[in-house]
């Protein structure tokens, strides 16, 4: 997989396991992401570092009103490009209604720096009091899209 077509090749991975992404649980969709990871490799990427996970999650407002998001992005630093134009993401990201409980949680992150690092982004993401809050809820809003930064 190139980064520039891990959207669809993402989606396709969760439709291969028997999912689809708008009905995709947070609990759910972090999990086929840390698979997709594990198994899917990321071509023409640069060593260990050209192919991280960032677990995140906050109250924002971007526009469209105040909503809770938990993301889980994969980057991508590619070989064949410099500087910035090299850095891609594949988000995915759950918007949730705020809430009282889900307010509380501020917004943090947590990067996983490459596939040795993986037990202990999954312990940390799975412990989390932002995962467990929403983790099984069914979000309002599910997407995933891919962009270069």
């Amino acid at each position: 997989m190139v980064p520039s077509n891990s959207a669809d090749a993402f989606e396709t991975f969760v439709e291969g396991v028997g999912g689809s992404l708008p009905e995709l649980t947070v609990r759910q969709g972090v999990s086929r992401m840390l698979e997709f990871f594990e198994l899917v490799p990321a071509e023409e990427c640069v060593d260990d570092q050209g192919d991280m996970l960032l677990f995140q999650w906050g109250t924002y407002d971007w526009g469209d009103g105040k909503h809770f998001s938990i993301n889980i992005t994969r980057q991508f630093i590619e070989s064949e490009m410099e500087d910035d134009d090299a850095i891609s993401r594949l988000q995915l990201t759950f918007k949730f209604p705020p809430t009282n409980e889900n307010a509380t949680l501020g917004s943090g992150n947590r990067w996983c720096k490459g596939k040795s690092d993986i037990g202990d982004f999954r312990i940390f993401v799975f412990s989390s009091k932002a995962f467990a809050v929403e983790a099984d809820s069914d979000a309002p809003t599910v997407f995933v899209h891919h962009e270069y930064v």
